[in-house]
Order: structure tokens, then C-alpha cells, then sequence
């Protein structure tokens, strides 16, 4: 074979795998909605800390784990994300960096990461991280300055390992945290995206907001509040029922799996179930709804009062 034959090969080999990493990473993008766009408040992490770091460095250790969650990644790759942000930012939120570099991950707005002002946010900026490492194939399978290394593409590919050890220890501090995207007392129940809303639908009443995500993702309670029910239920197949302050009952349906019991009492922002296609359901999602004086109300409407977008 010529060695003018082997050259075209090869960028055509080079650009489809561009190619196929960019689907990739616009699939999973698509599939979690954008899930960047609420900023994730990490509650149930230690107290304790860890020795060597603040509690700046704690806090934002805590937010990637929580985003990771909430992503369903795996434990492994909430090391690889807390290395990476050891080695790129010192777990601090650094508003400079080499060139145009911003932020935990040291993003670049110029490569397309996002605004400055996205990648300065945490939630933003750990949520692309990790689009792009569930967009490697054979991640997990990879050493962690490889899988690292082949999100960030650093000038320093084998810097990563060093920080193995110490980000096993900082994830093992925070593995409690989940996210709590909050606006007062009331939180996002699962991230996802709106794909029915409350109204008439079908020559029926919908009487809830459908939440779309993959099975498995986690549900948060919605408020703090007391499990009045949790189990099998008509139509829902699995449901969960809670009680607030005020008797607002929030309802969430069609789960996979249950993580309370009637009786349990529960804070915002604690994980309650996973999100499911049990039931009457057409996919996997979350049924949410509201009711206040025993009446179903829409929650995008109540969740803009109290200062959350459900949907944007």
C-alpha cells in the first residue's frame, strides 16, 4: 500500500473518531437535558474535612461528587474528576489560568467548553467534565491520567496520577453529598428534562410534570417533609407521597425503586428513589406533582414562585 493511501487512511480514521466523540458527547447532552443549567447546592457531605484542604476545596470537592451522582456516574469516576481538578485547579475556582483557562477543570471558552461566566460555575463546569468522559469509550476500563487526559488533552498528561490516592480519600469524605439544587426551601426533584406538562393531554387531565431521564437517575425530595406513602400504586406502578410544612403533598411516580418508607421523615434534597418506567408510563421519567388544599397545582408555576425554573 502506498504511503499516500495509508496518510488518507488515516485522517479519515482520525476524523471519524472526532466525529463519533462528538455524537457521543452530544448524545449524552441530549439525554440528560441541560442538566448544567441549575446550580447544585451539595448537601450530606462531611464535617470532618480532610488534612491539606480548606473548606473551600471541600465544598467544591463535594459539588462534583454530587453532580456525578446526579449524572449516575460511577464512584471511579468521581476520582478521576476530583484528580483532575487537583491537578488543573488545586479544588479551587480559580478565575485565571493558562491562556483563556477558567474554573475547577481549567476549560477553555476558546475550545468551546462554554462562557466564561458557565465555566466559573461549578455545577456547569463538572457536569461538561463528565459529559465528556461518559463520551470516551472504554473509560472505566482506563488508567486514570489516560481517561483524564483524554477529556482535558493538558500539556501535562502524566500529572494526574500523582493525585489518585488523595482524590480516593477526599471522594471517600464527600460520597454522603447529593445535590440540592434550591431556591429557599424547595428543590428540583431529579434532573432531567420537562417532557409533559400539567394540563389537559389526550382528552385527559395531566395532573403532574413528567421529568425525562435515564432509569436510574436519582429523586430527590422536593422539600423537607414526612413519607405518608411509599409503594406499589395504581397507574404509578411505584410511588412516593410526602407531606411539607403548610400540608403541600408532593407526589413522585413511575420509580424504579424506593429509598424511603411511609413514616420516614426526609429533608430537601435527600435522594428518595430512582426514576423508573413502572406503571402506566411510556418511558422512563418522573410523574412530580403538587397539591395545595388538596388541589393538583402546576409545579412550574409553583417552582417560578418560590424562584426555580423546572423548566427552561
Amino acid at each position: 500500500m502506498s504511503t499516500k493511501k495509508i496518510t488518507i487512511i488515516a485522517a479519515v480514521a482520525f476524523l471519524l473518531s472526532v466525529v463519533l466523540v462528538a455524537a457521543a458527547v452530544g448524545g449524552i447532552a441530549g439525554l440528560f437535558g441541560d442538566s448544567s443549567r441549575t446550580d447544585c447546592s451539595a448537601v450530606g457531605s462531611t464535617t470532618t474535612g480532610v488534612a491539606g484542604y480548606d473548606s473551600d476545596q471541600m465544598a467544591n470537592a463535594a459539588t462534583i461528587v454530587a453532580v456525578g451522582k446526579q449524572m449516575i456516574v460511577p464512584t471511579r469516576g468521581w476520582v478521576i474528576a476530583i484528580a483532575t481538578a487537583m491537578q488543573e485547579s488545586g479544588l479551587r475556582n480559580l478565575g485565571y489560568g493558562d491562556r483563556d483557562s477558567l474554573g475547577l477543570f481549567q476549560q477553555r471558552p476558546s475550545q468551546g467548553w462554554g462562557t466564561p461566566a458557565q465555566i466559573m460555575n461549578p455545577t456547569y463546569s463538572a457536569t461538561q467534565f463528565y459529559k465528556h468522559l461518559l463520551a470516551v469509550p472504554g473509560w472505566q476500563a482506563m488508567s486514570l491520567t489516560n481517561a483524564a487526559q483524554t477529556v482535558q488533552r493538558s500539556g501535562f498528561p502524566n500529572a494526574y496520577a500523582r493525585h489518585e490516592h488523595a482524590a480516593r480519600i477526599i471522594v471517600a469524605a464527600v460520597h454522603n453529598a447529593t445535590c440540592s439544587t434550591t431556591a429557599g426551601e424547595w428543590t428540583v426533584p431529579a434532573l432531567g428534562h420537562c417532557s409533559s406538562g400539567f394540563g389537559p393531554r389526550e382528552g385527559v387531565f395531566h395532573h403532574g410534570l413528567d421529568i425525562a431521564a435515564p432509569l436510574g437517575t436519582a429523586i430527590v425530595a422536593a422539600s423537607d417533609g414526612l413519607v405518608i406513602d411509599a409503594g406499589p400504586a395504581s397507574g404509578y406502578g411505584l410511588w412516593i407521597r410526602i407531606q411539607h410544612r403548610g400540608g403541600t403533598i408532593t407526589t413522585y411516580g413511575h420509580n424504579n425503586r424506593n429509598h424511603v418508607h411511609t413514616g420516614q421523615a426526609v429533608f430537601a434534597g435527600q435522594p428518595i428513589a430512582e426514576v423508573g418506567n413502572r406503571g402506566q408510563s411510556t418511558g422512563p421519567h418522573l410523574h412530580f406533582q403538587i397539591e395545595v388544599g388538596g388541589e393538583a397545582i402546576d409545579p412550574v408555576t409553583f417552582y417560578r414562585q418560590n424562584g426555580i425554573e423546572l423548566c427552561s
